[in-house]
């Protein structure tokens, strides 16, 4: 991963809002959040290299692939949903970016219901039931 160039793109778009907010404050929310998609989509490429080696990791290990599923999806939770509220507190909306964060942490745990299930499955072999 270049994060110096990463870092620099991130500055540059920085000093470019800044700079169209005190021309055009109307038009500096929209690159706002066209920036903040440009560097998110920089990011994830990033990512794919990590999710083939977890995915490795995982088949070697035994992991079931269902289990490895609910691991990357709520990575996608996480990441939209930071990038989202952080763009509506970035807009001075931080009520909404609290609303943003509590339908991911809804999303998360309807996510983690298999998980829960196998747990649950688990506990009741255990107890012999």
């Amino acid at each position: 991963m270049n994060i110096f160039a990463f870092v620099g793109t991130a500055l540059v778009m920085c000093v470019l809002i800044i700079t169209v907010n005190q021309l055009k404050p109307e038009l500096s929310l929209l690159l706002l959040i066209a920036c903040g998609v440009v560097l998110t989509l920089f990011l994830l490429q990033f990512v794919l290299p990590l999710i083939e080696e977890f995915s490795s990791f995982a088949q070697a290990g035994g992991v079931d692939s269902e289990l490895f599923g609910v691991v990357l999806k709520s990575f996608g939770i996480c990441v939209t949903v930071q990038t989202a509220a952080d763009l509506c507190r970035d807009a001075g909306q931080s009520a909404l970016a609290g609303k943003i964060e509590l339908g991911g942490r809804l999303a998360l745990l309807i996510v983690a219901l298999p998980l829960f299930r196998r747990m649950l499955a688990l506990v009741l072999e255990i107890m012999g039931k």
